[in-house]
C-alpha cells in the first residue's frame, strides 16, 4: 500500500485526538469507547480507500471482512477492538475495575492514583476490556497497541506475509 492518503491521515488524526482526550479522562468509559469505535471504523475506511488504488488487493484479500480478519491476525489488539465494537452477546465489554498495583510499581503512579491505592488495598480504578471468561485487558493499552500498528502499517513501514511471499504495506 502507498503511504497514507490525506483522508486517512485526517481520520487517523481524529482517532489520535480522541485517544488524547480519553487519556485525560482515564476513567471515562464513553471516551474510551469512542476511540475503539473510531479505530474500528478507521479499518473499514482504510480498506475502502486503499482498495481503489493499485493493487486492488490489500493484505492479499479482496473484501473488508477478510481484511479485518487479516488485521486481527496481524495485531490481536485490533481483534479485541473489533469484538468490543461488535457488541455481541457474550462478547467483551468496557468496565471500570479495581486493579492491584504491585508495590514495586508505585513509583510509576500519579500522585492521585498513589493516594487512592493507599486507601484501597493497593488498587486503582482502570477502564478494562472484560471478556466473557473474566479475562481483562487495560483498555488504553489495547487502544495504544492498535494505534501504533495502524500508524506503522498505513505509513508503509510494515511488512506482512502474503500467500505469495512478503508484501510491504
Amino acid at each position: 500500500m502507498a503511504p497514507m492518503s490525506q483522508k486517512l491521515e485526517t481520520e487517523f488524526a481524529r482517532v489520535e485526538e480522541a485517544f488524547a482526550a480519553a487519556r485525560l479522562h482515564p476513567l471515562s468509559l464513553r471516551k474510551t469507547l469512542l476511540v475503539a469505535v473510531l479505530l474500528d471504523n478507521y479499518c473499514d475506511q482504510a480498506f475502502d480507500l486503499l482498495r481503489r488504488s493499485p493493487p486492488a488487493r490489500i493484505f492479499d484479500v479482496e473484501d473488508v471482512l477478510a481484511f479485518r480478519e487479516r488485521l486481527r491476525a496481524e495485531e490481536p489488539a485490533l481483534g479485541l477492538i473489533f469484538d468490543l465494537c461488535a457488541s455481541a452477546p457474550g462478547g467483551p465489554s468496557l468496565q471500570t475495575c479495581a486493579v492491584t498495583v504491585p508495590i514495586e510499581e508505585y513509583g510509576k503512579l500519579s500522585i492521585e492514583d498513589y493516594m487512592v491505592s493507599l486507601y484501597n488495598d493497593n488498587t486503582v480504578q482502570r477502564v478494562m476490556i472484560v471478556a466473557a471468561d473474566g479475562s481483562m485487558d487495560l483498555a488504553h493499552e489495547v487502544l495504544g497497541k492498535a494505534m501504533a500498528y495502524l500508524s506503522k502499517a498505513m505509513a508503509g513501514n510494515l511488512t506482512v506475509k502474503a500467500s505469495h511471499g512478503q508484501a510491504k504495506i
